[in-house]
């Protein structure tokens, strides 16, 4: 009998933007796993803007938690622009994200998400440029 992940990690690329989609559950341990394998597909594929679908995302650790977790553990996906998709009843989830200083903006559409990412110019790369030519 195989021992299947707790959770699964779905990505491709789109018009030159990075899009996971996550799946199953991701609690605890599981989450730091998963987080480590997110940031491992980034890099790969050297992606500057990204789109995290995590609708289908069921079991997830707590609001306070995520809060935590986000201001004591770097993610590659602190550095570059990130769009979350998710359900409306995990409202609250962005705004920890946002408490915790990170600058994700959340959608419930992924077209949203997609035309947001899209947009010219990038306000976090132009930023990011400028703050290393300045070196």
């Amino acid at each position: 009998m195989e021992n299947q992940k707790e959770y699964q990690i779905s990505s491709s690329v789109n018009d030159g933007i990075l899009e996971i989609v996550l799946t199953g559950k991701a609690i605890g341990m599981t989450y730091e796993k998963m987080r480590n394998e997110v940031d491992a597909i980034i890099k790969a594929n050297n992606s500057k803007k990204l789109i995290i679908d995590a609708c289908a995302l069921k079991g997830r650790l707590d609001i306070s938690e995520i809060y935590r977790y986000v201001r004591n553990h770097h993610s590659i996906t602190y550095e570059i622009e990130v769009a979350i998709v998710d359900l409306p009843e995990n409202a609250d989830y962005a705004t920890a994200v946002k408490n915790a200083g990170l600058l994700f903006r959340w959608f419930t559409d992924i077209d949203a998400a997609r035309n947001w990412i899209k947009r010219e110019p990038s306000k976090i790369q132009s930023i990011m440029t400028l703050l290393s030519s300045n070196h």
